[in-house]
């Protein structure tokens, strides 16, 4: 199992392309007169980019620095990182002001082999970071802890919550709290439902490898499977619902046919799609199991949004229309019905795109971020909802860059390579960099509201 967001990680993130911009549209934008711009979504040949460079700048401190989750909120931004300082390696996290005046500094500790970096969120305007631990055990199981603390301004405060898990190969979880204040984490496990929720957890695997959501509420000690057996669940994600609980979805999957395998390389393709729930605070489910996006797709990776009281679910499917077309990225709607409309109609390569995180609690503008199949960027302008608010635009500043959050309507960070120094022996150190990028007409009035 892997973790997977849309795209980057990072949702992280030329096409083929007809239509050009008319000479009355603005910078970045395609003329209404364009016939690509009649559909909302559409790949548009845009002749000037949205974004430039601006002189806030911070380098990530340490050496051979890997930077995982990023959580943008109005007291700054906070990175997961793992770093080597001297001859020490470390999970850190990094937090920075907005305009990158300021940073701090605060190792977890060591990391652990391949376990990936803390991840940090922000509850209002408290910061917390989740990570990995080994749990010391004499039976022999292989089990670990993943710890929710809160993060102070220079050390690590208190242990919030302690999950026990199966200590397989995926690390993918996801924290969140409810209006209400009631926070909950999800994660995968590849082991079945345990019958006796009374008998300490055990090292026990499906024959076929089925993968399950489980959810906790932090300050409980109460594990509840969220998934049904039939869905071979991966990679949760959670968002809080107006008036208390949350949304939980996951990528189900199934073999192309009848004979199941865990997918790796030299075996069988499966279908991907999305799944959700409704729960309460305590991550009881509040309603049916829905499916999302078609069982016969191939869903790379989603994020979730809220529009109004409606879920909003954005997908990149990589079931391209022709061979060679690259994947898309279609939107959903999850209300009394569903609706589904095309951001991007294909061109998207192998990177997962990002729906950029941004630093408004609210339903506001926000940014697709994707590469194509040459790898290069582009930005796709989205008004509150995850409407289309504009023509996609390559942004060459952007090219082998990582967009990390936002703040609406302009502004945007993303991790860059550092300019080597004088000093050709001395590594290249990566450095976060504020842009500003011009944003859709209707991008700009949905962030003013």
């Amino acid at each position: 199992m892997r973790n997977a967001g849309l795209g980057i990680a990072a949702c992280c993130l030329g096409l083929a392309a007809c239509g050009s911009c008319g000479k009355d549209a603005p910078p970045g934008e395609s003329s209404p007169s364009s016939p690509s711009s009649a559909a909302p979504g559409s790949v548009v040949a845009e002749q000037l980019p949205r974004c430039r460079g601006e002189a806030q700048r911070l380098a990530i401190p340490g050496e051979e620095v890997v930077v995982g989750d990023v959580a943008i909120g109005p007291s700054g931004l906070l990175l997961g990182v793992v770093r080597v300082e001297g001859n020490k390696r470390l999970a850190s996290v990094v937090r920075a002001s907005l305009d990158l005046a300021s940073s701090r500094v605060v190792d977890v500790g060591p990391p652990l082999g391949d376990d990936p970096p803390p991840s940090p969120r922000w509850n209002g305007t408290t910061a917390y970071v989740s990570f990995i631990s080994r749990h010391a055990t004499d039976a022999g199981a292989k089990l670990r802890e993943l710890r929710v603390v809160r993060l102070e301004d220079a050390a690590l405060g208190k242990v919030e919550a302690t999950i026990l898990q199966q200590a397989d190969e995926s690390t993918a979880f996801d924290v969140a709290w409810s209006e209400s204040g009631a926070g909950l984490v999800a994660w995968d496990e590849d082991a079945p439902p345990n019958p006796d929720a009374g008998k300490p957890l055990t090292q026990t695997y499906a024959p076929e490898g089925r993968g399950f959501v489980k959810v906790q509420a932090i300050g409980s000690a109460t594990r509840r499977i969220a998934s049904p057996e039939s869905s071979d669940a991966e990679a949760p994600r959670l968002l809080a619902r107006p008036g208390g609980g949350f949304w939980l979805a996951w990528l189900a999957r199934r073999a192309e046919d009848a004979g199941y395998a865990i997918e790796s390389p030299g075996e069988k393709r499966a279908y991907r799609w999305v799944e959700v729930v409704p729960l309460t605070a305590t991550g009881e489910p509040a309603g049916p199991v829905k499916r999302v996006s078609s069982e016969k797709g191939r869903a790379a990776g989603f994020e979730l949004a809220r529009s109004g009281s409606d879920l909003v679910v954005m997908v990149q499917d990589e079931a391209a229309a022709a061979d060679g077309a690259g994947a898309r990225v279609v939107r959903y709607v999850v209300g009394e019905t569903l609706e589904s409309t095309d951001v991007v109609d294909g061109g998207v390569g192998g990177a997962v795109a990002e729906l950029v995180p941004v630093s408004a609690a609210t339903d506001t503008a926000r940014w697709l971020a994707w590469n194509d199949t040459s790898e290069r960027t582009h930005l796709t302008p989205l008004a509150s909802g995850l409407v289309v608010a504009g023509g996609s635009t390559a942004e060459p500043a952007l090219d082998g860059a990582r967009v990390l959050a936002s703040i609406p309507p302009d502004a945007l960070y993303a991790l860059v390579g550092a300019s080597p120094s004088e000093d050709p022996s001395t590594p290249m150190r990566p450095e976060l960099r504020r842009f500003v990028c011009t944003p859709g007409p209707a991008a700009a009035a949905s962030a003013k509201k």
